[in-house]
C-alpha cells in the first residue's frame, strides 16, 4: 500500500577531517587507542546535535531511522493547508537549535583531538520532497521504500557548494505560502539514476560557534569542562547497553 506524504532528511556535514582514522588504526596499539578515543568524541558530539534536531523536527513529522550524521523522518499527506509551511517552520526551529547546541559545545575544542577540533566546522542541511512511498513493517521496525525515498537521499549528492542549506522539490514548493515560496532560488541538479531535476534552494550562513563566557575561560577549566562531558557520555551509552 502506496502513502502520500513528506519525507525529509537532516544531515550534519563537516567531519571531512575525520577519514584520518583510517590511516591511525594501520599504526601499533597508539593509534588503535587514539582512533577508538576519537570515534567515541565524534559520535558523542554528532549524537547530542542529531538529538536537539530531532526534538525540533519530529512533534511534525515522525523520525524513520538514523542513518549515520543524518536523521530520516516522513509524515502522511493530512489534507492540512499549511502543512509544508509547518514543516518548514519545524525546519527553522531544527536549524537554530543547531547552532545553539554547536556554540554550547564550543568546549570540545579544548581536547584537540580530529573530531573536536573539527567541530566547528559542523553545520545542517535539509532536503525535503512530497511523493509517494511504502512502508515495510518487519516486527518493530519501518522501512520506507520507493521512487521518491531513492530521490529524497539522491538530493544530497548535489553541487551546491556549502555544508548549510535547504533544497526542496517543486512538489514540495508548490505547498508552501507565497511568502516562504520567495524565500527559495532555482537550482538545476543531474541526480543519479533520475537525470536534470529543478530543485529549490536556500543558502543558510550560521556564524562559527562561540561562546564568550568559554572563550573568557582559562584553557585547563575548559579541558576540565570537555572531559567531564565526554565521561558523561560514556557513562549513558553503558546505561543504554
Amino acid at each position: 500500500m502506496s502513502n502520500s506524504g513528506y519525507l525529509l532528511i537532516a544531515d550534519i556535514s563537516g567531519y571531512t577531517n575525520f577519514v584520518k582514522l583510517h590511516n591511525l588504526r594501520n599504526k601499533p596499539v597508539v593509534g588503535k587507542f587514539l582512533a577508538d578515543n576519537f570515534e567515541f568524541h565524534a559520535e558523542a558530539i554528532i549524537s547530542d546535535l542529531l538529538e536537539v534536531v530531532i526534538e525540533m523536527i519530529e512533534p511534525v513529522l515522525k523520525l524513520n531511522k538514523l542513518e549515520g550524521d543524518a536523521a530520516f523522518f516522513y509524515c502522511d499527506d493530512n489534507a492540512i493547508k499549511n502543512q509544508a509551511d509547518q514543516i518548514l517552520e519545524a525546519m527553522d526551529n531544527a536549524n537554530k537549535a543547531f547552532n545553539e547546541k554547536a556554540s554550547k559545545l564550543v568546549f570540545v575544542q579544548a581536547c584537540g583531538c580530529e573530531p573536536c577540533l573539527q567541530s566547528k566546522n559542523l553545520k545542517l542541511k535539509i532536503v525535503a520532497h512530497k511523493g509517494v512511498f511504502a512502508i515495510k513493517k518487519i516486527r518493530t521496525f519501518e522501512e520506507l521504500a520507493g521512487e521518491d525515498v531513492i530521490l529524497t537521499h539522491r538530493m544530497l549528492k548535489n553541487n551546491i557548494e556549502s555544508n548549510e542549506y535547504w533544497m526542496v522539490t517543486d512538489n514540495f514548493l508548490k505547498f508552501l505560502s507565497p511568502e516562504n515560496k520567495n524565500k527559495f532560488s532555482p537550482i538545476i541538479q543531474n541526480l543519479e539514476s533520475f537525470g536534470q531535476i529543478k530543485f529549490n534552494y536556500l543558502l543558510l550562513s550560521s556564524p562559527e560557534p562561540k561562546n564568550s563566557k568559554i572563550e573568557k575561560r582559562s584553557r585547563m577549566y575548559n579541558w576540565f569542562v570537555q572531559a567531564a562531558y565526554f565521561s558523561s557520555a560514556k557513562f549513558r551509552k553503558k546505561s543504554v547497553s
